[in-house]
């Protein structure tokens, strides 16, 4: 106690007995009355939360981990959730839902069945929009997960960055970082062993045992040995990533000025992934596979753009960018944009940024007609191009030329 009051003397900060617990390990009854009696704390149960994370000497089981999917569940319920967008949604996932859980993996390793339990609320979350696990996914979350390059749009895998960070824990007792319980890890463990060879005894802890078992992806690391930096974390993430091919359109995912909800409909449009008549009689539900604007079969090609409507639309953005293209189907189009919008020229940046606009608002289009909703403006051509130069004008070197175009 004495330390404590000259700690409490020296930082301004004074304990509070009723909020204080003292925790025993092995230690008899008598000595527990003598500590009790000098300090008045209460005594202490494992496990405990602290800063959030539940402690304990034991291996922690699922419904220890509950409260790290409680609060992830939490942030999805809220009212200013269910009204986001699928962009609005994703930033979600990546911004607060996706932190959460990276908070709980630095302190401790994620159970295989808690991070497929996250993730399923995080899909369901994405496509829906709400909490309720489901089996709707246009696209596989592993393929969400994977690299912008490689058709996906970059969302921490869970499973991976939590390997990663074990890794990294692997890492710093290797390199005997200058850290207590690394020095602690050494001299009642590892001792006169190797590290990368030991065996893993019974008697090491759950979490020691979890972080020994990184071993196996070791080979799979280079540089391994002059790893440096605060980065180290996603450099073994990217390096333990699995790879999925490229995509041809890569080009147009990149820095596309575009609204992100456009953006996002763009992305599933490269996918094939939009939900057009052809593809809901696949999954076995009655429609009418007729074009809502002519009488062919709906299809993604056919909508964009080989409906005359549609291709209508594109043909006037095309001609205000003074580019001199015909339009063809969706396929064939989509290889001509990817071609085009390569660089960092402005005509490059504002043709896939259009290519973006103009699918979202035909897609937009398209569900009203298709469901019955009001269309009050059908100029869907000037909309376009009145959010490309709105998008364009924030960046000065883009200016110049926007003005040009509206001359």
């Amino acid at each position: 106690m004495d330390k404590l009051q000259d700690f409490s003397r020296s930082t301004g900060l004074y304990v509070n007995p009723s909020k204080c617990k003292v925790f025993y390990g092995a230690v008899e009854e008598h000595i527990k009355e003598s500590i009790k009696k000098v300090t008045s704390f209460v005594e202490g149960s494992l496990p405990f939360k602290y800063l959030g994370v539940p402690l304990t000497s034991k291996k922690l089981f699922i419904h220890h981990y509950m409260p790290l999917v409680d609060r992830i569940v939490e942030h999805i319920r809220t009212w200013s959730a269910k009204l986001l967008s699928h962009a609005g949604r994703l930033q979600l996932i990546s911004g607060v839902t996706f932190a959460v859980a990276n908070y709980w993996m630095q302190c401790l390793p994620l159970p295989k069945k808690v991070i497929h339990k996250i993730d399923a609320i995080c899909r369901s979350f994405l496509w829906t929009g709400g909490a309720v696990v489901t089996s709707k996914s246009p696209v596989a979350w592993k393929h969400v997960c994977a690299p912008k390059a490689q058709g996906g749009l970059n969302l921490l895998s869970l499973e991976e960055w939590n390997r990663a960070n074990l890794t990294k824990l692997l890492w710093n007792i290797h390199n005997k970082a200058d850290s207590l319980w690394i020095r602690w890890i050494h001299s009642y463990y590892i001792k006169q062993d190797q590290l990368m060879t030991m065996p893993v005894n019974q008697s090491c802890s759950w979490i020691l045992k979890t972080i020994l078992k990184q071993r196996e992806s070791i080979p799979y690391i280079q540089g391994w040995e002059n790893m440096k930096g605060k980065a180290i974390t996603r450099t073994i993430y990217k390096l333990l990533r699995e790879d999925y091919p490229l995509v041809d359109w890569k080009t147009v995912m990149y820095q596309n000025m575009a609204r992100p909800r456009a953006v996002f409909i763009f992305w599933l449009a490269c996918h094939s992934r939009l939900a057009t008549k052809d593809r809901l009689l696949k999954f076995g539900l009655n429609v009418n596979l007729q074009c809502c604007f002519c009488n062919q079969e709906e299809s993604i090609n056919h909508l964009f753009f080989g409906c005359t409507d549609m291709k209508l639309v594109w043909q006037k953005v095309l001609q205000w960018l003074q580019v001199d293209h015909v339009p063809m189907a969706w396929s064939g189009e989509l290889r001509w944009i990817t071609r085009q919008s390569k660089g960092k020229g402005w005509k490059a940046q504002l043709l896939k940024s259009a290519a973006a606009e103009t699918i979202y608002a035909l897609w937009k289009y398209r569900n009203d007609v298709c469901f019955g909703n009001k269309v009050y403006n059908t100029n869907i051509d000037e909309d376009i191009i009145n959010t490309i130069v709105y998008r364009g004008w924030r960046i000065a070197k883009f200016r110049k030329h926007i003005a040009h175009l509206l001359i």
